[in-house]
């Protein structure tokens, strides 16, 4: 199923801007706490203060209101990623590596847990636009680190990389990067990966 991203009606005055960020606030919460089954419209307007019918001024749905909360958080992790890796090209890579995971514990404090279902949950599946651009960033930092890898390769292994980030969630659930056990296993699996590639030593 497709659907648009952001709200049904573009909030333009202050006062509607407001309004959807508190739906999305509200949800984002309720989510992390009860997860997609358990939460519904109601409850979200509740939540935020707002009625039933103002919130479908601007979500037609609850499905409508994830996708929203999708591109925004991904899209924070994506700007908070890209900078850092723009910054970090030439540190050590456990140290570059410990910087973006404590990206994604920061993030998945506000409110705790809810980056990692959103990254991971299966009801939508996050924007392609923002997870493009991240394997984009990567694919680029790549080919200047390790100009000899083919562009067929690069793709993979940005993707590679995705995929190993992401089981700061799908083990770590909601605790995500915050758990220690399992940032450090997935900082080994991502030197383990990415050192060869680079042709790095640690």
């Amino acid at each position: 199923m497709t659907r648009a991203s952001g709200p049904r009606r573009v909030p333009k005055q202050s006062r509607s801007r407001h309004l959807v960020d508190r739906i999305l606030v509200a949800a984002g919460e309720l989510l992390a706490e009860r997860g997609y089954e358990n939460t519904n419209t109601n409850l979200v307007a509740e939540r935020a203060g707002v009625s039933v019918g103002s919130l479908y001024q601007f979500f037609a749905d609850k499905e409508e209101i994830l996708v929203a909360l999708q591109d925004k958080w991904t899209a924070r992790l994506g700007a908070a990623l890209d900078e850092r890796l723009r910054t970090d090209t030439d540190l050590d890579l456990a140290e570059t590596i410990d910087h973006v995971l404590d990206i994604h514990a920061a993030l998945n404090r506000e409110p705790p847990g809810l980056l990692g279902f959103l990254l991971t949950t299966p009801v939508v599946t996050p924007s392609e636009g923002v997870t493009s651009a991240i394997r984009q960033r990567l694919e680029e930092m790549i080919e200047v680190l390790a100009p000899e890898v083919p562009p067929g390769r690069r793709a993979v292994a940005a993707a590679m990389i995705v995929h190993i980030s992401n089981g700061l969630y799908t083990v770590g659930r909601t605790a995500g990067a915050t758990d220690p056990d399992v940032r450090e296993e997935v900082k080994q699996a991502l030197l383990a990966y990415v050192t060869p590639l680079l042709g790095r030593n640690r």
